[in-house]
């Protein structure tokens, strides 16, 4: 093992934890979505308010909610692409060999 394999598979552990946080913060920001919609919903079934409850029934019919409700997967998304960017970086970064007594030397 020599010293760079280390970084190596650092990088390529952030490339992977990139990908993983980018794709569970979407599924997470649709449970969440989903359950706060419940919760609203269910909060004007519980006000009593015939005028309030209509007009949820009408939203929903139409497949609108409030934006309250609505979690955005953006944040987790963005911050994965650059958990991900960063260890491609990582990966990418080519050091300068050293030229040991037996090797040729490029260029000559």
């Amino acid at each position: 093992m020599n010293h760079r394999e280390p970084l190596r598979v650092f990088a390529w552990c952030c490339v992977l934890a990139g990908v993983v946080i980018a794709a569970s913060y979407a599924a997470y920001a649709s449970y969440e979505t989903t359950r706060r919609e419940e919760a609203w919903f269910q909060r004007e079934l519980r006000s009593e308010s015939v005028s309030r409850l209509r007009q949820a029934i009408r939203d929903v019919d139409a497949g609108l909610r409030p934006a309250s409700v609505i979690v955005s997967p953006w944040p987790g998304v963005i911050g994965g692409a650059c958990v991900g960017a960063f260890g491609i970086v990582l990966v990418t970064i080519r050091r300068p060999g050293r030229s040991g007594a037996g090797e040729e030397r490029r260029g000559s």
